[in-house]
């Protein structure tokens, strides 16, 4: 029996569908905006280069060296970082996603529009923005043969460590030889060991900082500091390798990208949920996702019902960093299994 053909009337149907959905979200968005989020994500790079010291602020929510390399954006004058910071993000965010696999415009604008992944950007969260450039970064070099890339796509992805490291057990899981090992650990050594360094200079004791900073999170909303502050840091760290080993365990049955993509959707449920940017760490997976043709307009549709929850979220007044784990359970389809492939085929009219 021939399996079903896909002409190319009905995949440019589809995308029309996908910018249709995406519009009809719009006003919904432009509703939520003013209020997403609060827009001060970048302001401990800032506070380093006007002379505050790390650690006198809960916003110093990352160890000390993630923040050095977009400090020089305290040299600027007000109102400029605030204007630059959103376009810093897209230029992380938006390549990162390509690498990932976000090649279909509409794929691409459903996941950049949708209430997490604008959210990045108004948040002006660096942390995500990198962290999410970053493993996209290592999962591409690491299947076209680029060790240095890899090592500083890892490197990069530890601006958001605790959800990152799961993703990464994945990654190193995937099978390694010991010339592209030692490249990846060299081109990740590059980049992080001068910025480690600095960090000591800059203030020998900032890592007993970080880790009295940590207490601080665990009043913040999120499953993840719940299970911390409930069942402490053990279950925490059992709670992190139950997520890699699920994603080792999809590497069995499906891609590396798509395995590494599964764990870093996975780790939402376990870290803070500040705002709607916290479900941005699941738009990788929802790229992949639409691979499927089953699974083609999920992201337009899912950012769709996320602006719907984000209103209602905001309308009574309860954390819209909720939605967050809505765009969790997106990553669900990666365990289904694959559907047949599907020819394209074009037709012609009639003559």
């Amino acid at each position: 029996m021939d399996s079903p053909r896909v002409s190319l009337r009905e995949r440019l149907s589809g995308s029309a569908r996908d910018w249709l959905t995406i519009a009809v979200s719009l006003p919904l968005a432009l509703y939520c905006l003013p209020t997403l989020s609060s827009g001060f994500d970048y302001w401990p790079a800032l506070a380093l280069e006007r002379g505050l010291q790390y650690g006198q602020s809960f916003l110093f929510a990352y160890p000390l060296p993630i923040y050095l390399p977009f400090a020089p954006l305290g040299l600027l004058p007000d109102p400029w970082p605030q204007r630059i910071a959103p376009v810093i993000c897209l230029a992380f965010l938006a390549p990162g996603l390509w690498l990932w696999g976000g090649r279909r415009a509409p794929v691409l604008a459903a996941a950049l529009l949708s209430p997490v992944g604008l959210g990045v950007l108004v948040n002006s969260n660096f942390n995500t923005a990198v962290a999410i450039f970053g493993l996209g970064l290592a999962v591409w070099a690491k299947r076209s043969g680029h060790p240095p890339l890899v090592g500083l796509g890892m490197a990069l992805s530890l601006w958001r460590p605790t959800n990152c490291l799961p993703a990464l057990a994945v990654l190193l899981a995937s099978g390694w030889r010991w010339r592209e090992l030692l490249g990846a650990v060299a081109g990740g050594a590059l980049f992080m060991v001068p910025l480690t360094t600095l960090a000591f200079l800059i203030q020998p004791g900032w890592v007993g900082t970080y880790e009295q900073l940590l207490t601080a999170l665990l009043g913040w909303a999120g499953l993840g500091p719940h299970l911390l502050a409930s069942a402490g840091p053990f279950a925490y760290g059992l709670a992190e390798v139950a997520v890699a080993v699920a994603g080792i365990w999809l590497l069995r049955r499906r891609s590396l990208a798509e395995a590494t993509a599964f764990a870093l959707a996975l780790t939402i449920l376990l870290s803070t949920v500040g705002g709607a940017y916290s479900g941005s760490l699941a738009l990788p997976a929802l790229i992949l996702v639409a691979d499927d043709i089953r699974y083609a307009r999920l992201p337009a549709v899912a950012g769709l019902i996320g602006w719907v929850q984000a209103t209602i979220l905001l309308r009574a007044q309860f954390p819209v960093g909720v939605v967050a784990y809505w765009f969790a359970l997106q990553a669900y389809p990666l365990v289904r299994r694959r559907a047949t492939p599907q020819p394209l085929t074009v037709d012609f009219p009639a003559s």
